[in-house]
C-alpha cells in the first residue's frame, strides 16, 4: 500500500502562525530599539559639536558665551565654529517644526542679553548650556519662569513645558557649560531641579 500523504492540521497551523507573529514582534521591537539608541547616539553627536563650538567662540570671545539678546541666534553666534555639517535637528524628532531642535539656557545671559563669563559660572560641569526642544517649542533658546533672575525657581512641569524631557526612550540629552554632554533621565532632572540653591539652570 502507498503511504498517506501527511498534511498539517488546523491546530498546527495555528500555533506555527503563532510562533511567526511572536518572532516578528520581537523583530520589530528590536529594530525599533535599536533605531531610538541610533538616533540618540547622533543627538548626542550634534551636542558634543555645539558644545566644542561653545568652547571656541569662549576662546575668541574673552571667556564669554554666546548671547541669547532677540534676533541674534546662537547658532548664528557660532555659525562659524560648528562647520557646514551641522545636523540642526535630532534625528528622533524629523518632524519638529522648529528649524532648529536643540535650545540654549537663557539664564547663561546678563539683563542685555550678552553671554556670561565662563569664569562666572560657579559649576560649569552641572549647569545647562543646551537642551533638546519640546515639540510645541520654536524658540532657539529658553524662557525659563521670567528669564535669568526667576530661573532658579522652575518647577519640573515648567520645564517639561519647555524641554523634550523624554524624547530617548525616557530621557533626553544635555549639554552643559563645561562642554561635556549626558543623557539623563527625567527623573534625574527634576531630582537635579528640586535641590536647594541648585545651579542646574543658573551659572
Amino acid at each position: 500500500m502507498k503511504n498517506r500523504a501527511t498534511a498539517f492540521t488546523l491546530v498546527e497551523l495555528l500555533v506555527v502562525i503563532a510562533i511567526i507573529a511572536v518572532l516578528a514582534s520581537l523583530a520589530y521591537a528590536g529594530a525599533g530599539a535599536m533605531i531610538g539608541k541610533g538616533h540618540a547616539t547622533k543627538c548626542l553627536a550634534n551636542m558634543r559639536q555645539i558644545g566644542a563650538a561653545m568652547q571656541m567662540f569662549a576662546g575668541d570671545h574673552d571667556g564669554r558665551l554666546p548671547g541669547t539678546s532677540h534676533g541674534v541666534s546662537w547658532t548664528n553666534s557660532l555659525g562659524a565654529y560648528l562647520g557646514t555639517n551641522f545636523a540642526a535637528k535630532c534625528p528622533a524628532v524629523p518632524d519638529h517644526r522648529a528649524r532648529v531642535t536643540y535650545g540654549w539656557n537663557d539664564s547663561l545671559a546678563d539683563v542685555r542679553g550678552q553671554g556670561v563669563r565662563l569664569a562666572a559660572c560657579r559649576t560649569p560641569g552641572a549647569t545647562m548650556a543646551a537642551a533638546e526642544l519640546a515639540a510645541n517649542q520654536t524658540s532657539e533658546h529658553f524662557h525659563f519662569a521670567g528669564g535669568r533672575g526667576g530661573a532658579a525657581r522652575v518647577t519640573p512641569n515648567q520645564f517639561k513645558a519647555a524641554v523634550n524631557v523624554e524624547v530617548h526612550n525616557g530621557g533626553a540629552n544635555y549639554l552643559f557649560v563645561d562642554g561635556h554632554v549626558e543623557n539623563l533621565a527625567w527623573t534625574e532632572v527634576q531630582r537635579r531641579l528640586r535641590q536647594p540653591e541648585t545651579t542646574f539652570l543658573v551659572p
